[in-house]
């Protein structure tokens, strides 16, 4: 009997002493870290799973697999520089419901081929896996001026 009061001693006290994993929210908040910062972009994809999707509701971009998400967000891709000094985004809110997290905030006014662009509103979407990876991203970006879109 004193041996198993010893052992289910050692096996409680090895589960207390587990990290918990983050919640989603916490690599939510990672994520926007990172991505604010722009400076690692190996860092950046790693939050998303192999076969995350991503959707631009704006431009209509539905991206499947890790390898079409890299390439839509390339940061080495064109002449990209931000308007003012400080990060390229702000985080006004983030919404978390389990494994879903809602994240509203601004792209700050940037340059992109020559071309001032932004401030951009967003609301993010992302739902993540039990490892914590993004499975599914949906974008919702106020892209200005509006005649990127609709010409003019």
């Amino acid at each position: 009997m004193r041996i198993f009061v010893v052992i289910v001693s050692l096996l409680l006290s090895a589960c207390a002493s587990m990290p918990t994993p983050p919640s989603a929210e916490d690599v939510v908040r990672s994520y926007f870290e990172i991505y604010k910062e722009r400076s690692d972009f190996d860092r950046f994809m790693d939050f998303y799973a192999d076969g995350a999707s991503l959707t631009d509701v704006v431009y209509g971009n539905e991206l499947q697999g890790k390898d079409a998400i890299r390439s839509f967000f390339d940061w080495n891709r064109g002449d990209f520089k931000v308007a003012t000094p400080g990060p390229i985004l702000t985080v006004e809110q983030h919404i978390a419901s389990g494994d879903v997290v809602i994240t509203r905030g601004v792209f700050e006014p940037f340059e992109f081929g020559g071309q001032a662009l932004g401030p951009w509103r967003f609301i993010i979407v992302q739902e993540l896996n039990a490892e914590g990876k993004i499975i599914r991203q949906e974008d919702w970006i106020n892209y200005t001026p509006k005649k990127i879109l609709i010409g003019g």
